[in-house]
């Protein structure tokens, strides 16, 4: 997620204070720091007194306003503070022309116990950005000079790596962005994939989205304040090619998903006009099948038909064998050369002619049944 844009009041070039007090010339005080209020306002004893001091040309980013959320780096800019000056510390105190501002607040240039001013320190960190309280100009230069130092360096309010900077939240949203477009040069497969692909991509339209009205939008607070025109105009050119480039990959991941839904809807046409075509071979090669061994079977019948045509008639013998041979072979058609009955014949008979057996030879066997063996017995395998 692109991190949240914290913000508070506006920080200004130029205020004008308004009924502050003016000094009649610059001066110095002691101080000894008895609390940190925020990043720019702490708490200390001048001259025996409690004295609330606001660091003068700085602001810092805003922790204590009721009216607004914490701004980016304010409890940081705080905690510096603390360590830059902590409780119990002393420092110096140096004024301008107008000491007290409208809040009662004392409004100084500090220096920590090395002489160092801690109103430019917090800039030079980037914990703050220079502002002209007028006609209190005395440490601007200072601090606008330690602001550049932080905006070259990348620190604080210009880091990339800190959350809650614009240069981070733009640079999350255009890597975000590039992540995405190596992303869908290898996209997945699935609808479901590509689908979630596209819910990504449109959560990240809205974010950017959020971010470029954030640009376009009232600027409040220290994050804007550290803008340059220049980085202004990066961070905006850079915001709307990231939203651009994003619409691109919705539209893109959508058309994804969409395409692979319907190359899976055209390869279920297919298998199931795959799958009839297949039953209806089955079919058709079932029913060859059939239609071939019906053949087979009429063949093998006609075949059977020409074979028993083309065979001798069956020879079925009388009911009663005759009491002589001149009887049978008168009286029953039976060759009276053998016994039981081989009917007579103008042929020559072999014993595959013949449905009995074995057949007696009586006479002289005209057929050769017998082979002329001398048991006189003829056609013994039938």
């Amino acid at each position: 997620m692109i991190g949240k844009l914290i913000v508070g009041v506006v920080a200004v070039t130029s205020v004008a204070v308004g009924a502050g007090v003016v000094a009649t010339a610059a001066s110095t005080d002691g101080a000894v720091v008895t609390h940190i209020v925020d990043g720019d306002t702490f708490d200390a004893t001048v001259d025996g007194r409690s004295t609330r001091i606001r660091l003068l040309n700085i602001d810092t980013p805003e922790t204590k306003d009721p009216n607004a959320d914490v701004e980016c780096l304010g409890p940081e800019a705080a905690a510096r503070l603390a360590q830059l000056i902590p409780v119990g510390s002393t420092v110096s105190l140096s004024y301008d022309e107008e000491r007290i501002d409208p809040h009662g607040r004392t409004l100084a240039g500090v220096y920590d116990g090395a002489g160092t001013l801690v109103n430019a320190e917090l800039a030079r960190e980037g914990l703050g950005t220079a502002v002209l309280f007028e006609p209190n100009d005395r440490f601007y230069d200072d601090v606008l000079d330690a602001q550049e130092e932080a905006r070259t360096g990348a620190r604080g309010l210009y880091a990339g790596t800190v959350a809650c900077t614009l240069p981070a939240r733009v640079d999350e949203a255009t890597s975000a962005v590039a992540d995405m477009q190596r992303e869908v040069q290898s996209p997945p497969s699935d609808p479901a994939g590509l689908d979630r692909a596209a819910q990504r991509a449109r959560a990240l339209i809205d974010e950017i989205g959020a971010l470029r009205s954030a640009f376009t939008g009232p600027r409040h607070g220290a994050v804007w304040a550290a803008l340059s025109p220049a980085d202004d105009r990066r961070l905006t050119d850079a915001v709307v090619t990231a939203q651009t480039d994003a619409d691109a990959l919705h539209t893109r991941w959508t058309e994804l998903a969409d395409g692979a839904r319907e190359r899976i809807r055209l390869a279920a046409e297919q298998a199931e006009r795959d799958r009839i075509a297949q039953q209806e071979a089955d079919r058709a090669a079932q029913q060859a099948a059939a239609e071939q061994q019906a053949a087979d079977e009429q063949a093998a019948r006609e075949e059977e038909q020409r074979r028993l045509a083309a065979a001798p008639p069956a020879v079925t013998a009388p009911a009663a064998a005759a009491s002589s041979p001149a009887a049978s072979s008168a009286g029953s058609g039976c060759d009276a050369n053998y016994s039981p009955c081989v009917p007579i014949s103008a042929t020559d008979l072999d014993c595959g002619d013949l449905s009995g057996g074995p057949y007696t030879v009586i006479g002289s066997d005209p057929h050769r049944l017998d082979n002329d063996d001398p048991d006189n017995l003829g056609c013994e395998a039938n």
